[in-house]
């Protein structure tokens, strides 16, 4: 389930049972041998009135084996998180501990035990089941892992023979020398724009994280493989790509957090101890791990094989990415709604004439969203959105004469600090909402990466586009037919300032932006503008709420924050700023934009405050010179910040937040490898040929 849901309360709850289930098992062993002790003690005595309690006490020796049966847990969880790999040695040292306390009490009861035999038997169940885990945990180690996706040995040909020969040819006078000819290994197979049956997509998906595994542990790939993914890739449908990455992230998850070993080897560990894994043995042979034996080759041979297909196909299909047909609008409006029934509780903003416009323009766009069902998700299919803004007024409207006091209170004894940071990231994380992921927003980020790959001839044009902000779209973008002069005013939003302040001057004046909506708005436009409100809201959550997906990128982002933060506040509180956002968010935006900006804020201010409010001001003034076409720029602009940070990030983050719902910048990270789009990645293999000329 928690690789299926985003939701805190499921985390907490799988959690919790994780970390008690070794406590409850040691603690329960604790007390049977002393109770089985108890009751030998009593039977050795000839204590007949206690007859019954020994037959009990050895009883109770039998529930000995089927706690470590237990323990060892569930194939589909070995771990909880990527650092519990780690501790494979703490859990061999307590088997090792277990094993000692459990055949201490079996031999003490062994000479009158009945039922020596059945708990004999379930011990070596469950050795094994806990063997199985403490295994699974090892080869999801770093170490361990590292060292399985590295690709054979290859010590090159024999260059000491071939220098004596190349030596002996020379002196003899004949002309000899060494010709670099392609790699056979490096010829790309061809794909054709054909539709993939659903066996086929995981096939391909089982294929492809093979080779991919390896962006885990940040290895190094061939040029074959390379072209051969992009190759794959650019021939698919934006449905068949996603459809395709969430299988490979899926087959990810198995291999650090579950007992998936080699095909055949489970199959013999699991009909070792059939009559205990039935259910499990059920899930794994219609699992996407089976598929890879394709059990619709022996059909017509076996009539179970033939069941088998039949079940599989159908499961595939239920597993298909589920789109229902939502109005753009009230899904924003919700989101809106939601945030501020957290700010206000019984206070509801009351709508105007421009908010109407808005929403009767918006709803001429018919989005599809993901609805799958919770039982055939593979991941969370969400799209998390938090509203910088909406977060500053929160903060500005919570002043009161008892919260003065209180901050005044906790300051005089010195633990001020520690509360704020806390309450921060406690609203922090009520301020973030999580709806569903929008199908057009997918297919507009496959798109653009597609475009991306397509203009990558070489390998310096994809490290280049992989390393760009939004400076190679607006450097070789065509938005406008007669002069796109204008877009060179945004170049220093992208390239002279930090990433992370970058993100902000960009969300920032992205909601500034939508202040006013012409009446006559046409679709394309509608559909840019709300890509780049949900890529901006969901940027946003990564910096301030993932800090492991993003820390390569983050700089001094909580500072950042905190300063502008401030600013925001003290513009609300001072005049009649706030009052107007009670009344109107949008107004309330409108006095921002009100503000003459025309000097930067570091000459007038200096720059010891790191904010970036008013800079995101002129942002927004220079985007709406733009006219009709600022959110097309925009929405483009977004989507290379957000492939930015999927180009920087590490695969240790990714592979952490598949146990937790998943994210779409884990998607784009691994789509972007199987395009090609990343730094440093491609090695170029050659070979040489000693060539004797006659």
């Amino acid at each position: 389930m928690r690789k299926k849901t985003a939701k805190k309360c499921v985390t907490f709850i799988i959690w919790s049972a994780y970390l008690l289930a070794d406590w409850a098992a040691s603690f329960a062993v604790g007390l049977i041998f002393d109770t089985e002790e108890k009751y030998a003690s009593a039977q050795d005595k000839g204590d007949d009135a206690k007859g019954a309690e020994a037959d009990t006490g050895l009883l109770l020796v039998l529930w000995v084996p089927f706690l470590l049966l237990m323990v060892g847990g569930q194939d589909r969880i070995t771990s909880f998180a990527v650092q519990d790999n780690e501790l494979w040695h703490r859990h061999l040292i307590w088997l090792i501990l277990q094993l000692c306390t459990t055949g201490f009490v079996f031999i003490q009861s062994v000479h009158q035990n009945r039922l020596w035999i059945p708990t004999l038997l379930l011990l070596l169940a469950g050795t094994i089941k806990y063997a199985e885990r403490i295994v699974a945990l090892y080869l999801a180690s770093s170490d361990s892992f590292g060292t399985s996706v590295l690709k054979d040995p290859n010590p090159g040909p024999n260059y000491e023979k071939l220098m004596r020969e190349y030596e002996h040819y020379k002196d003899s006078g004949v002309p000899v020398q060494f010709v670099i000819f392609e790699d056979r290994e490096s010829r790309v197979i061809k794909y054709d724009r054909f539709k993939l049956s659903d066996s086929e997509l995981v096939q391909y998906a089982h294929r492809f994280a093979n080779i991919y595994k390896g962006l885990i542990v940040n290895l190094m790939f061939s040029s074959r493989e390379h072209k051969e993914s992009r190759e794959f890739f650019s021939k698919r449908t934006a449905e068949d790509a996603l459809r395709i990455l969430e299988t490979e992230l899926n087959i990810f998850y198995d291999l650090l957090h579950t007992k998936s070993f080699d095909l055949k080897l489970t199959y013999i560990l699991f009909f070792g101890v059939l009559g205990l894994d039935v259910v499990t043995h059920l899930l794994w042979m219609f699992s996407d791990w089976s598929t890879v034996s394709s059990p619709s080759k022996y059909a017509k041979y076996f009539p179970l094989a033939k069941i088998q297909s039949i079940i599989y196909h159908v499961l595939l299909h239920k597993r298909r990415p589920r789109w229902k047909i939502s109005n753009g609008a009230p899904q924003k409006n919700q989101w809106r709604v939601a945030c501020t029934a957290k700010i206000f509780k019984k206070l509801k903003p009351k709508s105007n004439e421009s908010e109407k416009k808005t929403t009767e323009a918006t709803q001429k766009i018919k989005w599809q969203e993901a609805s799958t069902p919770i039982m055939f998700k593979r991941w969370s299919e969400t799209l998390s959105q938090f509203n910088f803004l909406s977060y500053c007024y929160k903060e500005s409207s919570s002043e009161s004469i008892y919260r003065i006091m209180m901050t005044n209170m906790l300051k005089s004894m010195h633990i001020k600090d520690f509360i704020e940071q806390k309450k921060n990231d406690f609203f922090l994380k009520r301020s973030v909402v999580s709806p569903p992921l929008p199908e057009k927003l997918w297919e507009f980020i496959f798109d653009e990466l597609l475009e991306k790959s397509i203009s990558a001839h070489d390998d310096e044009e994809a490290k280049r586009i992989s390393s760009a902000r939004g400076d190679w779209i607006l450097e070789n973008g065509v938005f406008f037919d007669d002069d796109d002069s204008k877009l060179s005013l945004l170049m220093p939003y992208v390239k002279d300032v930090a990433y992370d302040e970058s993100l902000l001057l960009w969300h920032i004046a992205t909601e500034l932006c939508t202040t006013n909506l012409p009446d006559n708005t046409g679709y394309e436009e509608l559909m840019f503008r709300q890509f780049s409100q949900w890529l901006s809201n969901y940027m946003m959550y990564l910096l301030y709420q993932q800090p492991n997906l993003m820390s390569e990128v983050s700089g001094i982002a909580k500072q950042r924050f905190r300063d502008t933060l401030a600013e925001v506040q003290r513009f609300f509180r001072q005049g009649s700023g706030l009052k107007d956002l009670v009344n109107d968010p949008k107004k309330g935006y409108q006095i921002i934009c009100g503000v003459d900006t025309h000097l930067k804020p570091a000459l007038v201010k200096g720059n010891l405050s790191k904010s970036a409010l008013f800079d995101a001001t002129r942002l927004a003034k220079e985007l709406n010179l733009l006219g009709e076409r600022k959110w097309k720029v925009m929405s483009k602009v977004w989507v290379e910040l957000l492939s930015y940070a999927a180009s920087r990030s590490r695969g240790n983050g990714h592979v952490q937040q598949l146990s937790k719902g998943g994210e779409l910048l884990t998607f784009v990270w691994l789509l972007m490898a199987q395009f090609g789009l990343r730094e440093s990645w491609v090695e170029t293999r050659i070979r040489t040929r000693l060539v004797v000329s006659k």
